[in-house]
């Protein structure tokens, strides 16, 4: 009987668990499976030009698969559906290519290999323009500027031909840019000239020289030539390179030839006849320093005369008449042992008063002359102009 009652209670038992195990199946929710992910792009390549743009890349995938979007070109951003789960969108943008050269990169998507290619621009002829293309500078020197123009795809070197017309940035580049440089201090005396060159042209930079250094004088600074026309000279002296220059305020001189120079030289000056009175003129040498220049005084000689007889009186039948002319030159030194070098001659203002003697004539010397008949009953008078002097010639009427 108690093995019996054992028995009962194990059979009981094990239909307890039965019953419980059928419970507890009823209440557990079913597991889901895991989905397989798999990944589609469309389209698998996009083509675009010169100047960029944007693309779109739809991907498919089950519901619950994430993915990524990457690329490692610099040149590509991407500007929406960097990430996602299932289905969706991505947005690209591409940067403009400056270059000639077409280019390429991948961008991955979900696995998937997005292909992305660019044109390159297309190709120019390249032609180069500097402006300005001549700078000039003082001794001091100092920062100067340029622009080179050309097409964007054109690229320039710019070189300098020496040492003191220095590039300071841009010395190469593309397209149309600014150049800079700086022109050092010149301390010596010469102008000096360099370029800076772009392609097939060039920048021209002028540089004064530094006149400070310069030293002058002139000798001789006092001329007295006689009364004959002729040439003096004088003599400049100064450092190679050195400017000057030469003139004058006196029409009867002149500087033929040499109104400016550089350095040491010869300066001729010309000069006219003067027999009236002694004149002055100045030659003006000047330079570019502190100490203006030198004036060359020219004093020429000149002549002084006097006459025998101031006035003279004839009658109505006319007839002929004489005066004595004196000269004497200014120095006496022009004028010879004889003071004969005076030259002179007379001449009438009325047309009834003919000079008879040949003229010119040089020296102490008589005047001939002849006075036609007045045919009017009234009487009239005429002047003999002898340079500074005149003879008053008077004639009674008929």
């Amino acid at each position: 009987m108690p093995a019996m009652n054992s028995r009962f209670r194990i059979g009981i038992s094990l239909a307890a668990l039965v019953w419980i195990t059928l419970v507890s199946c009823d209440r557990q929710p079913p597991t889901e499976p895991t989905p397989v992910c798999s990944y589609a792009i469309s389209p698998a390549a996009q083509a675009l030009g010169s100047d960029g743009g944007t693309g779109t890349v739809t991907i498919t995938a089950p519901a619950g698969c994430a993915w990524t979007a990457t690329t490692v070109a610099g040149w590509i951003a991407i500007t929406a559906g960097a990430t996602g789960t299932g289905n969706g969108t991505v947005t690209y943008s591409i940067a403009v290519n400056a270059t000639i050269a077409a280019r390429t990169a991948t961008m991955t998507i979900g696995g998937q290999n997005h292909a992305v290619s660019q044109q390159g621009r297309p190709a120019v002829a390249c032609t180069y323009d500097v402006s300005p293309a001549v700078a000039d500078f003082t001794k001091d020197g100092g920062p100067g500027s340029f622009t080179v123009s050309t097409p964007a795809e054109c690229s320039w070197t710019a070189t300098s031909t020496a040492p003191w017309l220095l590039l300071s940035a841009h010395g190469q580049g593309s397209g149309t840019t600014v150049v800079t440089y700086t022109v050092s201090r010149h301390t010596e005396v010469p102008d000096r000239t360099a370029v800076i060159v772009v392609a097939d042209r060039s920048h021209s930079v002028r540089q004064s020289g530094d006149l400070g250094v310069c030293q002058y004088s002139v000798a001789p600074v006092t001329l007295s030539p006689c009364m004959p026309a002729g040439t003096l000279t004088t003599t400049i002296t100064t450092q190679n390179s050195c400017p000057w220059t030469a003139t004058t305020n006196a029409p009867w001189l002149d500087v033929p030839g040499s109104a400016s120079g550089r350095g040491p030289a010869t300066v001729s000056i010309a000069f006219s006849d003067n027999y009236d009175a002694p004149r002055e003129g100045i030659v003006m040498v000047r330079w570019a320093t502190p100490t203006a220049g030198q004036n060359i005084r020219v004093a020429q000689a000149g002549c002084h005369y006097a006459v025998s007889r101031s006035a003279i009186a004839m009658g109505a039948a006319g007839g002929t008449g004489t005066f004595d002319v004196i000269q004497q030159s200014n120095p006496t030194t022009c004028g010879g042992a004889t003071q004969d070098r005076c030259v002179w001659s007379a001449r009438s203002d009325v047309p009834w008063i003919t000079i008879t003697s040949s003229m010119p004539r040089s020296g102490d010397n008589p005047v001939a002359f002849a006075v036609a008949a007045n045919e009017s009953a009234g009487a009239r008078a005429g002047t003999i102009v002898v340079r500074d002097t005149t003879v008053t010639v008077t004639q009674a009427g008929k």
